[in-house]
């Protein structure tokens, strides 16, 4: 409820009427340290997980060794920034089913912090089977769907997720995901470009943590409400919020946190070009690589790229210093994945951003990136791209267009990346050129391909929803792998047709077997499946119409006749 000075007194006074082995003391340690942790002093909090911890495990206090591992990792390892301790001491198996959900859902926030969404979409899973409904375990498993659909672009369902998670805390009183809610609130109305709303948002955030006492939050809080602020125009109050965050969090030790408050108050003044501003992002970068934060960087690329960028060359050595490490770190963090589409039409989304055709247009960068998408292990050599993007140019004009073309798809692809940065998307060395598709990225075509590969034809069906490339239908080097994925479409069509012929789905195998005549109008076995699925409808109409045009185009078109199966079935109906 937020009163923590009296829950603390109380805590303290259990630990002078409960015996040293006893595992009423465990308790009370364990509420000493939330007590610690969430308002003063992590390292102390700490002490007492650990001294909790051990006790549990010499008397054999599962429940209680499980909350402490749980604490430890929620309370102090994450919001100091250690987060591979985080996962570590949360990472111990129980079978304690109404304590399991928390140990999980900290897993996946802290995937969530540091960048690895896929990771914590996987361990979110795991979760949502064993929270109840209404109780605070589905407030927090709401607020990381909402956090994670953010993220990804997916903003249809991101008010009504935080909503919900508002409304179980409202409900259940827990003040944690109540600030949280209003924390995903914020962000959401940052990234629709309402300022004013997620100001609004951010600043009741901060009145519920600071009515509950709930230092770590308040100072994530003034984080928060500092970045609306900044988007409003108002930069002086941003900085006072900023200074506060940092203030809180110093004296709580919450680094990360910490290093994100120094960070975007350095681009603060440094944008204001303020006498500060070198010192600050002296201080937010030094923060940055002790706690190998680097992905930081990443998450806020609008922001970090150019303020990196206007320091590598900075006069004072140290500065320059630092700035060239992040650089270095950053090509270890990877890009967000690439969803591509192939088929029926190109597309590229790179998380909740779609690259828009002028970004392909620019220097045949599109061209060169179709090329690479469907190239063997996504590389090629510069001869091959030449030859076929530029087969018909003169030899002195090709390294000029290979350069334009190549710089032109590093800014489609990582529009803020500074000339001085190496691409994390584009590899080109030694006469190579690589296309690296990060983990989690997916291209339409290959899923299509291992579909076929493992015969699991009607997924096939789902994903080709068109002619590879069809813009590029012209282009040489399209017809080739066009052809061949348009067959392996024609066998799926074929196969999945006689299986709903066999199974007397006869409306389904109809709608294929037209789908397969307007690619290849000579497939008489899709004349056969069709015919017998009209004939099931009693329409000999149509099935006598399906065998006229097989037999027309055969005529015309090869100066054949149709297979004897088929004119035997034509006669019967006739």
């Amino acid at each position: 409820m937020g009163h923590y000075q009296r829950a603390r007194a109380i805590a303290e006074e259990a630990l002078t009427c409960t015996s040293a082995d006893s595992p009423g003391r465990i308790d009370a340690l364990l509420m000493l340290g939330m007590c610690v942790t969430e308002t003063s002093d992590l390292s102390a909090g700490e002490d007492y997980y650990l001294r909790a911890i051990d006790l549990s495990r010499q008397l054999g206090y599962h429940r209680a060794l499980v909350r402490g591992l749980h604490n430890l990792s929620a309370g102090v390892y994450m919001p100091r920034g250690q987060f591979e301790l985080s996962l570590a001491a949360d990472a111990e198996e129980h079978e304690l089913r109404e304590l399991i959900w928390a140990p999980i859902f900290t897993m996946a926030w802290v995937y969530w912090l540091t960048g690895q969404r896929e990771q914590a979409a996987d361990t979110l899973n795991d979760v949502h089977d064993v929270v109840l409904p209404g109780s605070a375990a589905e407030g927090y498993y709401y607020l990381a769907l909402g956090n994670l659909a953010l993220d990804n672009g997916d903003l249809d369902r991101v008010s009504s997720l935080f909503a919900r998670a508002r409304s179980i805390a409202e409900t259940t009183g827990e003040p944690s995901v109540n600030v949280l809610a209003r924390f995903g609130l914020s962000r959401y109305h940052r990234a629709v470009g309402d300022a004013c709303a997620a100001r609004a948002w951010a600043d009741d955030a901060l009145t519920l943590a600071t009515r509950v006492e709930y230092c770590h939050l308040q100072g994530m809080a003034l984080i928060e409400r500092a970045r609306s602020t900044w988007l409003t125009g108002d930069r002086r109050a941003a900085e006072d919020d900023l200074h506060a965050a940092i203030q809180i969090l110093s004296t709580l030790q919450a680094n990360f946190d910490l290093a994100r408050a120094r960070f975007f108050l350095a681009a603060l003044l440094h944008e204001q070009g303020s006498d500060q501003a070198d010192a600050t992002w002296r201080d937010a970068a030094q923060a940055i690589l002790d706690g190998d934060y680097t992905f930081l960087v990443e998450q806020e690329r609008a922001i970090a790229f150019p303020l990196v960028a206007s320091y590598l060359n900075h006069p004072d050595g140290s500065i320059a210093a630092l700035s060239s490490v992040l650089v270095t770190r950053l090509n270890g963090v990877l890009p967000p994945p690439l969803h591509i589409a192939t088929l029926g039409h190109f597309e590229v989304r790179q998380l909740n951003r779609l690259i828009l055709d002028i970004a392909w247009r620019q220097r045949r960068a599109g061209e060169l990136f179709r090329f690479l998408v469907i190239s063997r292990d996504h590389t090629r050599s510069r001869d091959a791209i030449i030859e076929a993007l530029w087969r018909d140019k003169s030899i002195d004009s090709t390294q000029a267009l290979f350069h334009q073309a190549t710089s032109a798809l590093r800014r489609a692809l990582e529009p803020e990346l500074p000339d001085k940065f190496p691409s994390r998307y584009l590899q080109i060395e030694v006469g190579q050129v690589t296309l690296h598709l990060p983990p989690g990225s997916k291209v339409d075509v290959q899923t299509f391909e291992q579909y076929i590969q493992r015969e699991e034809w009607e997924a096939a069906l789902e994903v080709y929803r068109g002619d590879l490339f069809p813009n590029d239908q012209y282009a040489d080097w399209t017809v080739a792998p066009r052809e061949r994925l348009r067959r392996q479409y024609l066998r799926a069509l074929l196969i999945v047709a006689h299986r709903y012929d066999q199974a007397g789905r006869h409306r389904e195998a109809l709608d294929l077997c037209y789908r397969i005549l307007e690619i290849d109008p000579w497939q008489e076995d899709a004349v056969l499946i069709g015919m017998k699925a009209c004939l099931a409808f009693r329409d000999r109409v149509g099935a006598v119409r399906l065998y006229r045009e097989l037999e027309r185009t055969l005529r015309d078109e090869l100066g054949t006749e149709p297979q004897a199966t088929l004119h035997e079935l034509f006669r019967s109906v006739l």
